[in-house]
């Protein structure tokens, strides 16, 4: 059986995720942003101090390890939405030479999975999409057809794959082509394994594991017993099945029986990591990795041994994260004396006291204190998360098919304060503030606001792109029909527009609009760039389309409403799913649209032009600040700086607005030095809005 070997402290927060250079070697990856590497005591069972290999710029979500050609790399990724590779002897500075790294950058969300093959890396990401890269970036191929985010994928061979997801589906790709999908579970399919027969298991939030046939697909078996969803399945080398999940346990599976059940005194286990030499090493929310051992000669000593029944024993479990409790009918501990035959990992609730309720498991043929059940509703008797006791432990839905998020909170506390923590540490959008606030105020009896505390905007940062795509479509047609009749005989598009777009042609639209900015008359060409505006979100990038942006912005002859509708294009093409981020996070296009020929524009009261530089520069911030671009964010800011002292941006209060959100969105990259000068420019507008988002760049 499985017993303690020892316990790993250096992280801040839950520890997510862990891969093994080899048995002396464990890679950790965190929500408190860093990846540490672990080496081994020389011969010992103990393991040193860990090194921070590398730091994100937020939470750290997925390891593998690279190795190809005798090169051997650490791929870390998580909610930058990149995937970084590391050599396992870097050790992180602040001044880390970045030319030592490779990043991959492609994904537009969270990246939760990695798995390696040769020299190629497999991820999937809550993009609903899976990559397979190479290490310098390129996307190899690019698997679409998730209908929710990708939670596991796995290399089959060099081409073909097997990915799971939050849309219950399992699915099996050669190349970029589907050629298998298929409900799954019940609920989110979290992780899979590959097993040596050739089939292979899942795990799901509905709390089962299920092996498959990896030829038919035909479901062989489904293992019950977790409590909970299930996160992660790794395999030891005698074939025995490891699995972990949200019900604290790590479990132990032979011929699809539970043989052995291990609970950790946390909320959550995130990640289970089977050894070389058979050890199972276990990532969880206490921010702690525990390593445990079948070998004596690798055995905590008794004292650790205690010190970690003690813990859990100590540890609580909310009421409101059990089933139904009729507390009535709880027996004392003559229940634990029973013949009845018991499951491994089976549990019973025991009132021990007039008001104590203990939980025990049944665990390696004995009854193990596995800790207390606590009210979830009641502030008189505190819960203990992550390290500390609080009046409350909420559970948070923030999205269908994924888990409950937890939200401790003591009386004390500022929901202000509170809902800001909970949102920067889960990643979610600024705008939840206010809903996070009033449910704490609904829920948390004993919570005040103090009032000395002044109500944030919920609008900063500002996370979601601006875009102008509204499109008038008879509109279109009619200044299509109109302009066509005027240009000469060999210049007309014989297309029928209409058809087209009742049809949804877009690559046919996407034709007759390069068509017209080329062959047209050049006061008529508008028509072309407007067409474009309305579909780019629409269309795959083409060759074209960059010489067409350029030639927009450059206005040579043309009307400096080209200018304007050519930057609108730009704005949504931020939002084109796949391709857009990746094509705006090009510096190189700044030095294009921001040229001297804007700035003249912009000081002749040009129609529409401020409120559209404005928006871009906004789009711009957000771009930077979801993908924390530092150099990015310096240039944009001294754009900023120069679009203020232009008459017209500033005498158009929702352009003022616009830059004035986008200094405070990338104010929260670490702050802005010299926060009085950004705001000087602002001081003239009084309005409610502009107020709330002043004070808070300020604070």
């Amino acid at each position: 059986m499985f017993r303690l070997s020892t316990t790993l402290y250096g992280h801040d927060q839950d520890v997510k995720t862990l891969a093994a250079l080899n048995e002396d070697a464990i890679v950790s990856g965190s929500r408190d942003s860093t990846v540490r590497i672990w080496n081994r005591a020389g011969k010992s069972k103990d393991f040193g101090s860990s090194i921070i290999s590398f730091k994100s710029d937020k939470f750290v979500n997925a390891l593998a390890i690279y190795r190809h050609a005798g090169e051997v790399l650490i791929a870390s990724a998580g909610n930058d939405n990149m995937i970084n590779l590391t050599a396992p002897g870097a050790v992180f500075t602040d001044e880390q030479n970045e030319d030592d790294q490779y990043c991959l950058i492609g994904h537009t969300a969270n990246v939760c999975t990695l798995d390696t093959f040769e020299g190629f890396i497999l991820s999937g990401s809550w993009d609903s999409t899976a990559k397979v890269w190479t290490k310098q970036g390129e996307i190899v191929y690019d698997l679409k057809g998730h209908e929710n985010s990708v939670w596991g994928a796995k290399f089959l061979g060099s081409n073909e794959f097997l990915t799971c997801g939050a849309d219950r589906t399992i699915r099996k790709w050669q190349g970029n082509k589907q050629v298998k999908c298929f409900i799954a579970h019940e609920d989110v399919v979290r992780d899979l394994l590959l097993l040596p027969n050739g089939d292979f298991a899942s795990c799901s939030n509905d709390s089962t594991i299920k092996i498959w046939d990896g030829v038919s697909f035909e479901n062989k078996r489904t293992l019950t017993g977790h409590q909970s969803f299930i996160y992660s399945l790794d395999l030891l080398s005698n074939g025995d099945i490891v699995s972990c999940g949200e019900d604290r346990s790590v479990r132990i599976w032979r011929n699809y029986e539970c043989i052995q059940v291990i609970t950790l005194p946390c909320i959550s286990v995130w990640k289970v990591l089977a050894l070389e030499n058979n050890d199972i090493v276990t990532a969880s929310s206490d921010s702690k990795i525990r390593i445990f051992t079948r070998e004596s000669e690798r055995f905590a000593k008794e004292n650790q041994i205690l010190a970690f029944r003690k813990e859990l024993e100590d540890s609580s479990v909310s009421e409101s994260s059990m089933s139904s409790v009729n507390k009535d009918s709880i027996p004392g501990i003559e229940a634990l004396q029973t013949n009845e035959r018991k499951i491994e990992g089976e549990t019973k609730l025991i009132k021990s006291g007039r008001s104590t309720i203990d939980i025990y498991q049944w665990s390696e043929n004995q009854w193990v204190k596995i800790g207390q059940m606590v009210d979830g509703t009641s502030s008189n008797q505190k819960q203990f998360y992550a390290g500390s006791y609080y009046d409350y432990v909420f559970n948070i839905d923030i999205e269908d098919g994924k888990p409950p998020l937890k939200l401790p909170v003591n009386t004390v506390d500022n929901p202000y304060d509170v809902a800001e923590t909970f949102l920067a540490k889960h990643d979610l959008p600024h705008s939840y503030l206010q809903q996070i606030v009033d449910f704490i105020m609904q829920n948390a009896e004993g919570v005040s606001l103090d009032a000395s505390r002044s109500k944030r905007s919920g609008i900063l940062p500002q996370m979601k792109y601006l875009t102008f795509d509204k499109a008038d479509q008879a509109k279109l047609i009619a200044a299509f029909k109109k302009l066509n009749a005027k240009q000469p005989a060999d210049k007309q598009i014989l297309e029928n527009f209409e058809t087209l777009l009742n049809c949804e042609d877009y690559d046919a639209i996407h034709r007759v609009a390069l068509d017209i900015i080329e062959t047209w008359e050049a006061d008529t060409k508008l028509l072309g760039f407007d067409i474009l505006r309305a579909i780019i979100v629409l269309i795959k990038p083409s060759a074209e389309l960059f010489p067409i942006i350029r030639t927009g912005l450059e206005a040579n002859g043309l009307t400096p409403k080209i200018q304007m509708m050519t930057i609108r294009i730009l704005i949504n093409t931020f939002a084109a799913k796949g391709w857009g981020e990746q094509m705006m996070l090009d510096e190189d296009i700044l030095d294009i649209i921001f040229t001297d020929y804007l700035y003249e524009n912009l000081s002749k009261d040009a129609k529409f032009l401020p409120i559209t530089v404005s928006t871009l520069v906004l789009d711009y911030a957000v771009l930077v600040n979801k993908f924390q671009l530092t150099k990015f964010k310096n240039r944009l800011l001294t754009i900023i700086e120069k679009l203020v002292t232009v008459p017209y941006v500033m005498q158009d209060e929702e352009s003022a607005y616009r830059l004035l959100v986008s200094v405070g969105t990338l104010n929260y990259m670490n702050g802005i030095q010299e926060k009085t000068k950004f705001l000087a420019p602002f001081a003239q507008f009084k309005g409610e809005r502009f107020e709330v988002i002043k004070k808070e760049i300020s604070e």
